[in-house]
């Protein structure tokens, strides 16, 4: 599939679909002759393509039964509501975010369509966490790059969570890791979720939630080979305590939302403490100048 797919051989106005063990690809006319596949004459099935209203791709999240968009428009944003409530059977719920705010910097949510149930089931690279949108901050775009950094992590591990909220990060390490993460999170609801959803997982490694402020417990804590900083719009100003507690030769995996001149300067300020950029990475577009970056560092 993945040959006749890069051969610009499938023909996407018609579905792939299969009958007992047989399945069936829909091939263009000129891609006839092909070798290796047995070729029928048959009536197709159509695909069933759903159209997103005008002006309105891409423009929300969806987080187990919950939909949320950020569309400014309030009559564009309810003509997506009602799309995606027609569309999608397994949506319940579609709120529109008016912003993030509070001591927890949690989304301030408005309901536009479906019914007002903010707590939802949401399920990734094979873990599963249960949260409420209206209480917790949550993130599905940051899918990818919880398993990149799971993947990179080896058994054995002592890791740091700085900003852990209901523990996807740590989850998706010690569920296939037999590494000790010790998770931290100033939202007594998040860190309630986050024991909640521990308990939803089968587990390698171990994960010991803790509340409160990551740079005060931080100080009770010993060296650590990899602390997670995901706090996109002031991680910075705990890289120094962070620091203190990694181990030489520790991995940083540090978040923030930059812009291109800004970055220059913060990799600049990370070589001057003393780390090494492993890798560097666009995670999600944040604004028409700014961006959300993984920066992978490693303590010289």
């Amino acid at each position: 599939m993945k040959l006749l797919r890069a051969g610009d051989c499938v023909d996407s106005s018609h579905r792939v679909f299969s009958e007992g063990s047989d399945v069936f690809i829909p091939l263009k006319e000129d891609a006839a002759g092909l070798p290796g596949i047995m070729e029928v004459d048959i009536s197709g099935k159509p695909s069933h393509v759903r159209h997103l209203p005008s002006g309105t791709h891409g423009a929300f999240d969806m987080i187990g039964h919950v939909a949320i968009t950020k569309i400014r428009n309030r009559k564009r944003a309810e003509q997506l509501a009602q799309w995606l409530m027609e569309t999608n059977t397994t949506i319940k719920s579609v709120y529109l975010d008016e912003g993030v705010a509070g001591e927890y910097r949690t989304r301030k949510l408005s309901l536009i369509a479906g019914q007002d149930l903010p707590e939802t089931e949401y399920r990734e690279n094979g873990c599963s966490f249960i949260l409420d949108v209206r209480l917790v901050y949550f993130s599905p775009r940051l899918a990818t790059e919880r398993m990149l950094v799971a993947k990179s992590v080896s058994s054995g591990e002592k890791i740091l969570d700085m900003f852990a909220g209901i523990g996807p990060f740590s989850i998706n390490i010690a569920r296939i890791r037999e590494a000790a993460v010790t998770a931290v999170d100033s939202n007594p609801h998040a860190v309630s979720y986050m024991k909640r959803s521990i308990a939803r997982n089968r587990l390698n490694g171990t994960i010991d939630p803790v509340l409160g402020d990551s740079g005060t417990e931080i100080n009770r804590m010993g060296l650590f080979s990899r602390i997670i900083m995901n706090l996109p719009h002031s991680a910075f100003s705990y890289v120094q305590v962070a620091k203190e507690h990694l181990a030489p030769g520790g991995i940083l995996n540090y978040y923030e939302i930059l812009d291109q001149d800004t970055l220059e300067l913060r990799m600049e300020s990370f070589r001057d403490m003393g780390f090494k950029l492993v890798s560097k990475r666009v995670v999600h577009g944040y604004s028409p100048r700014e961006s959300m970056y993984s920066l992978w560092l490693e303590l010289q």
